[in-house]
């Protein structure tokens, strides 16, 4: 029972930072990195960009361990989430039933990933897609997968590029304002 609350815990502040990182630009410059490649594969859920992990892990891990979750539990959802991230990146065709308005599945996940314009913005819930059914973003069409991935708007490629894109703006902000003083 603790680990499922820990799971809908979890998921509820992941809906919600998840749903940040696409709406608000200057988070999305971040979140933008994990969109990045053009096709999915197990390897896609561990793209990240270095704020991303850090912002993301304190925001669902420090309150579960503030609210006193025992260590055995926080560290069963750990697992389960790195097995679960593997999952829903990969390329598995789950067959559910109903039980994919309960779980979150790859191909739930691949829509959260397509740059198809009717997936743009949708399904931000990790691990179960209840949020999503409850605040309008859930789409997953029964017999259907993306037609392609990544962001609308390309981003740099290499690691270092990927690491500096969420500040280049600033950067050129800064370079531009210093050569007018």
């Amino acid at each position: 029972m603790r680990f499922l609350l820990v799971v809908l815990a979890a998921d509820a502040v992941e809906y919600a930072s998840h749903r940040a990182y696409h709406e608000v630009p200057f988070l999305w410059r971040f979140h933008a990195v994990h969109h990045s490649p053009s096709q999915m594969d197990w390897l896609s859920g561990s793209r990240l960009h270095l704020f991303e992990i850090l912002a993301t892990r304190a925001l669902i891990l420090v309150p579960i361990f503030l609210l006193g979750f025992p260590q055995d539990t926080i560290y069963a959802y750990i697992i389960f989430v790195s097995i679960q991230a593997v999952l829903i990146h990969s390329n598995i065709a789950t067959h559910l039933g109903w039980l994919r308005y309960v779980v979150v599945t790859p191909q739930f996940h691949h829509w959260h990933h397509a740059s198809d314009a009717e997936a743009l913005d949708r399904n931000y819930a990790a691990h179960t897609p209840i949020f999503d059914l409850i605040f309008g973003t859930y789409h997953q069409p029964k017999e259907r997968w993306p037609e392609s991935y990544g962001t609308v708007k390309p981003i740099p490629g290499n690691f270092l590029q990927q690491l500096i894109y969420p500040f280049s703006g600033t950067i050129h902000m800064l370079v531009e304002r210093k050569k007018r003083a």
